[in-house]
């Protein structure tokens, strides 16, 4: 397919030539030329001699491509995608075959300002039409854009789980949820009625079953004793020294019959306590998880002489007396290289401390300043950091410097205009109606008076467009192309074609409708 882009008047259309090996599919082409179809662009039909031709209306609309260069928002893909789907299901409501729709980014056009967008259908019969997979296309445009980061993306998110997780695409569904994420329309949700439980019939509190209340066939057994007249009556007294005492009043825990293993009493003897000798006879040890399990006054008392005599005998074992307990903070060492005396050994002493190695100082190369004392006496004093000073002749480290050009140490090369980065090419338009400098600093710079879509926005010229042209560089070139405006874009006085770019030079006029630019390099 071959399409060529005329002007006329103020128009802009898109014209495919029919081949001589062509089938006009008549009934596609009666529909398309005799109704308005939403989605699909005004289309008429015309011959000259034998030449037939098929005319597309595309005025004051971009391409797709064009559309999504750059930053794409939530509108522009919005508005693309609801084009795309209204057309097919348009072409559906009509009986036209949607093979017939064109799906490439360069024959889909939209508008800057609505974001409207319009396909082609070409009413061609063709022996071999491959099936549209309408899933791949919405994907591939997914995700062969860059959109734009100052919005939230969850738009995207939400289309990419819908072609990714659905078994089959339905252009119905996919419209019901381009709608619901554009804000436009949703689907009224239909109430569903709550299942409402099955009444339970009223309990009266006299009618209550007596079953209903557990009863535990079994008695409690209380493990702690009472103290009560019959309790103390029929508590077993045990001899003072075989058991502790587990509660005051001399009352004594009887053995659960459920326990297993009974406790084993001490074995008796006599007890150490506090503040007395201990006895010549040993008792028995009293052991710390004896002393928790049993615990009263009498065993914590012994435990503590026990572990007293311990430490008795293990300092006269070694010789040495326990030292006595003072209250306060113990005193200093005494300053110097010296032990304590410990009784039963010899004098204390003197222990050497090891010397730290001292490193030898390196001096600086140069000569100490002198300063003037006021006891007599130039004493040379080290200043706090001296630079290193490196012979004449010696190697450095300090990296190596490449000169441009292979040239001498002593020469200056001199950069071109491509390597001088303050001498670099800068192309700008001036405006000849205020003489404003226009730079363009982006590959594809756009001009016109949508202030959302251009890079320069023309707010005081009615007749230009809303996206009139753009100024491209590629490659160290320099084109210009007419966005099918309506006035028009000319170079050097020559009506240029729309969506054909056209190389520019230094110093070429372009004029958009009325106002006039001047392109410069320099």
């Amino acid at each position: 397919m071959k399409f060529t882009f005329e002007n006329q008047g103020t128009n802009t259309y898109l014209v495919y030539t029919v081949q001589p090996e062509d089938t006009i599919d008549t009934m596609s082409l009666g529909m398309l030329t005799n109704n308005k179809i939403l989605g699909l662009a005004p289309t008429q039909f015309m011959q000259m001699d034998t030449v037939k031709y098929i005319k597309y209306n595309v005025s004051a609309r971009v391409s797709a491509k064009q559309f999504f260069s750059g930053a794409v928002n939530k509108k522009r893909l919005i508005g693309v995608f609801k084009g795309i789907v209204n057309a097919m299901l348009s072409a559906e409501d009509y009986m036209i075959d949607i093979r017939t729709i064109v799906m490439d980014m360069d024959y889909i056009f939209a508008d800057v300002s609505t974001c409207e967008t319009v396909l082609v259908c070409l009413p061609i019969t063709k022996i071999e039409q491959n099936p549209v997979d309408l899933r791949g296309f919405f994907k591939t445009i997914v995700f062969s854009t860059q959109f734009d980061q100052t919005e939230n993306c969850d738009h995207v998110a939400k289309i990419i789980n819908y072609l990714n997780g659905t078994p089959s695409f339905s252009l119905t569904d996919f419209k019901q949820l381009l709608e619901e994420i554009d804000g436009q329309k949703v689907q009224p949700v239909v109430m569903q009625p709550t299942p409402q439980p099955a009444p339970q019939p009223a309990v009266q509190p006299d009618r209550q079953p007596q079953t209903a209340i557990a009863r535990n066939p079994m008695p409690v057994q209380n493990t702690l004793p009472v103290q009560n007249p019959t309790a103390q009556k029929n508590s077993v007294q045990v001899p003072p020294g075989t058991l502790p005492k587990a509660f005051p009043g001399g009352v004594a825990v009887p053995p659960v019959p459920s326990q297993k293993t009974p406790a084993v009493p001490p074995a008796p003897g006599p007890k150490a306590f506090a503040g007395q000798a201990a006895p010549q006879t040993p008792g028995p040890e009293i052991s710390f998880l004896y002393l928790m399990q049993h615990y009263n006054k009498e065993n914590a008392a012994a435990y503590k002489a026990q572990k007293e005599a311990k430490k008795r005998a293990a300092a006269a074992a070694k010789g040495k007396q326990p030292p006595a307990k003072k209250k306060g903070r113990p005193a200093a060492p005494p300053a110097g290289n010296f032990n304590f005396a410990v009784p039963g050994q010899g004098a204390p002493q003197p222990v050497a401390q090891p010397q730290p190695a001292v490193q030898p100082v390196r001096q600086p190369a140069v000569s100490p300043v002198t300063q003037a004392q006021p006891y007599g006496g130039n004493v040379p004093q080290q200043p706090a950091y001296i630079p290193r000073e490196v012979p004449q002749g010696q190697p450095t480290d300090f990296g190596e410097t490449t000169v441009l050009g292979g040239g001498a140490i002593g020469e200056t090369t001199v950069l071109t205009a491509a390597q001088n980065p303050a001498k670099a090419i800068t192309p700008y338009l001036i405006r000849t109606k205020n003489n404003e400098k226009i730079s363009l600093n982006k590959p594809v710079f756009r001009v016109g008076k949508e202030r959302s879509y251009v890079d320069y926005f023309i707010g005081d010229n009615t007749a230009i467009s809303r996206s009139h042209a753009n100024i491209i560089t590629r490659d160290g070139e320099y084109f210009v192309v007419d966005t099918n405006s309506t006035n028009h874009t000319f170079v050097n006085g020559v009506m240029i074609q729309s969506n054909v770019e056209t190389p520019i030079a230094h110093g070429d006029k372009i004029r958009m409708a009325n106002e006039d630019f001047e392109f410069r390099l320099y």
